[in-house]
């Protein structure tokens, strides 16, 4: 997964828009959600994983799946929402990674409008804090 915008950086870095980069070694807390859409009249399961420094995190991944589309315009959707404390050490970083079953599943963005109103919604969001 990448990002690319960032709200409050405080200590923690983005580096390559995808390593999520801490500066201190203690435990931190990373929380993140995705929004997944489907635009396949059959269901599709999509993969999440963490790493650590390049390398998959042991018991990380988990599997969901995304509904297919009710009709040409109305599309399935899955959010995918967990949360992962983890011991790091100074300059040590983590990434999320997913993997779908179909190329026609997607990380969605949806824009703002104002018919019906509502805000954007990001594709994903990510909060990582230092917990102790």
């Amino acid at each position: 997964m990448t990002y690319n915008t960032q709200d409050v950086t405080d200590t923690i870095t983005l580096v390559d828009n995808s390593k999520i980069t801490v500066p201190n070694t203690g435990i931190y807390d990373l929380q993140f959600s995705s929004q997944f859409r489907n635009t396949d009249n059959a269901q599709h399961q999509v993969t999440i994983w963490v790493k650590v420094n390049g390398s998959d995190l042991a018991n990380s991944g988990t599997v969901i799946t995304v509904p297919a589309r009710k009709t040409a315009s109305i599309y399935g959707y899955a959010v995918a929402a967990w949360n992962f404390f983890f011991s790091l050490n100074s300059n040590d970083y983590v990434q999320l990674y997913w993997l779908p079953s179909s190329t026609l599943v997607t990380m969605e963005h949806e824009p703002a409008s104002l018919s019906p109103a509502h805000p954007a919604s990001p594709s994903v969001i990510v909060t990582v804090q230092q917990v102790a």
